[in-house]
Order: C-alpha cells, then structure tokens, then sequence
C-alpha cells in the first residue's frame, strides 16, 4: 500500500511540472536561489528502467533550462 501512495505522489508531481513552464522556473529559482529568466526553455529529461522482471522503475527527474542539467530529487 505505501509503494502504491509513493507512486501517486511521484506521477502527481511529475505533471504537475508539466502544467507551466513559467512556474517552474520560478519554483527552481525560489528554491535553489538561481536567476533564469521566467521565459527560460525547459526539457524534460524523464528515465524509466525496468529490472529483469520487468517492473517498471521511474527515476527523479532530471530538466534541462537553457540547455544547463538541473536534477530534481
């Protein structure tokens, strides 16, 4: 049951990167102290594994902001 609670959270969140780009930079900008501006270019950079009994495992993910790596825990 609290596999099932993490993987809401973690789909939940994910998506909720993908509503705004504008929001995310300034979420980025507020937490980590950094200064993109709010037009700044995002990519997402999802990874997904499967082990050898094909569960599927999603990893964090990882934006690319004006082509700069940004891993998010």
């Amino acid at each position: 049951m609290e596999q099932k609670i993490h993987q809401i959270y973690d789909k939940v969140f994910k998506k909720i990167l993908t509503l705004s780009s504008k929001s995310v930079i300034n979420l980025i900008n507020g937490l980590f102290e950094t200064d993109y501006p709010p037009d700044s270019t995002i990519r997402y950079n999802w990874t997904e594994f499967e082990d050898d009994g094909l569960k599927k495992t999603l990893a964090d993910t990882i934006l690319t902001i004006n082509l700069s790596s940004f891993p998010l825990s």
